[in-house]
């Protein structure tokens, strides 16, 4: 059987009557070539079928143009929302998104391995993920590395954070404002950055009497788990403040089952994220937004400057947040 024969840049370049490096320019958008070229080169690649190979021009220039996106929790809505706005935003500036899920039971070194095999030009590390052997292990490898809400700080590695304190500043501002008297804080044990940052803070800024119900998850079972936990208190709280909304989502759903309309009624419960399940209409839920969409372009303009300049200083963004006000699903 006679195999098909593969169109190259060269036979591309030479239907167009142009060189190689005139194909490689216009099709990789890199270097000037004129629009009468572009198009000649364009329609003969067309014309051919001819696609550029990624991977194997990253082989030869040593580092491709994929970029590795290494999430966790990529179940929880807000996670998806993250991870859509930082494909897209890679793909506007050409880069190719590689998503690599992980978590606590992912071998680090399958998730390195896998970014060293496919050259990335740099990996940007989302919230809640493994430790630091990833990102290490990337510096060694000089792959530039953003990370986005994570504790760790390296001379090499630029971050970009949610405002927590300025979150949490709204968050208790709009409970002294509705005169809440008891306030239960929903927490958990997990090794989260964004729950451990957001309760430190916390504790630093409360100034009315409060209790804590810590779980061990923060996600909708650990929500439904602190439910539970409010029903055994003696006496309702007036005031539940929930450290993600997928907590707080949890919790409501759990007192809804519970409790009559009118003690609900007098029950502000609180979240933080505003994911997409914040605004259904069961829900309606009082939350501390950050922009998904900032964060992705803070993101990639940090990964393009670490990429320009392996040297630079780092540096660590902050991502500006708002508080939604909802009437509870009421």
């Amino acid at each position: 059987m006679s195999r098909i024969k593969r169109v190259t840049a060269q036979d591309v370049a030479e239907a167009a009557g142009v060189s190689r490096a005139a194909v490689s320019r216009t099709l990789s958008n890199n270097g000037y070539v004129s629009p009468a070229v572009r198009a000649r080169v364009q329609a003969a690649a067309d014309k051919l079928g001819y696609r550029v190979n990624y991977l194997a021009r990253g082989l030869n220039q040593q580092r491709s143009d994929i970029v590795g996106v290494v999430v966790a929790d990529i179940d929880s809505s807000f996670r998806a929302c993250q991870i859509r706005h930082l494909t897209e935003t890679l793909l506007q500036y050409n880069y190719r998104p590689l998503l690599i899920p992980t978590g606590e039971k992912r071998d680090c070194s399958q998730v390195i391995d896998m970014l060293m095999h496919y050259s990335v030009s740099g990996v940007i590390i989302t919230s809640d993920t493994p430790p630091a052997e990833i990102y290490t292990n990337c510096i060694e490898h000089q792959v530039p590395v953003i990370l986005i809400n994570k504790a760790d700080q390296h001379p090499k590695v630029d971050r970009v954070l949610c405002d927590n304190a300025k979150g949490m500043e709204l968050l208790l501002d709009y409970y002294q404002r509705h005169h809440c008297q008891r306030l239960v804080l929903v927490t958990t044990a997990g090794n989260s950055y964004s729950i451990r940052e957001r309760e430190h803070l916390f504790s630093r800024q409360v100034s009315m009497p409060y209790e804590v119900i810590r779980v061990a998850r923060h996600d909708y079972q650990g929500g439904v788990e602190a439910g539970q936990k409010v029903l055994e208190l003696t006496g309702q709280p007036d005031g539940i403040l929930c450290l993600n909304d997928y907590l707080a989502i949890g919790v409501i759903d759990v007192l809804k089952a519970s409790l009559s309309k009118q003690v609900l009624a007098n029950i502000r419960i609180t979240g933080f994220d505003d994911m997409a399940q914040a605004g259904w209409l069961n829900y309606q839920l009082t939350t501390v937004h950050q922009s998904c969409e900032s964060l992705a372009a803070t993101a990639v303009k940090l990964l393009q400057r670490r990429i320009s300049h392996p040297q630079a200083t780092e540096v660590a963004e902050v991502i500006d947040v708002i508080l939604v006000e909802r009437d509870g699903g009421q």
